[in-house]
């Protein structure tokens, strides 16, 4: 589950960096919350019969996609100083789901 985990995170990444920073067009902003509805649900699903500490991972994978959002907004609005800081949460997050997840499941 890690696995799968780690891979849709990194899709979602990737696809967001591609609507944000390359193709912004209208389908794949569409793409990109689709993508993001689904990351969340898929976090969600995982927390099914696990401990009560696993919610950690959905409310990062939550802090994860609004932050995407407000970098979306940030560089649409030209905000280079915004966008940098984000860049950095977003990649503080991103370890900090996958590192969460692995200590959850392994356990």
């Amino acid at each position: 589950m890690i696995f799968l985990l780690t891979l849709y995170l990194l899709i979602y990444l990737l696809v967001s960096y591609l609507s944000i920073y390359q193709y912004s067009i209208p389908l794949t902003r569409i793409l990109r919350i689709i993508l993001s509805i689904g990351l969340l649900l898929f976090s969600f699903s995982l927390l099914v019969g696990i401990t009560a500490t696993s919610w950690w991972v959905f409310l990062l994978v939550l802090a994860l996609v609004i932050n995407i959002e407000i970098t979306a907004f940030k560089h649409r609005i030209n905000d280079q100083k915004g966008v940098l800081i984000l860049h950095i949460f977003t990649l503080m997050l991103t370890v900090l789901i996958i590192g969460v997840s692995f200590f959850n499941y392994s356990v």
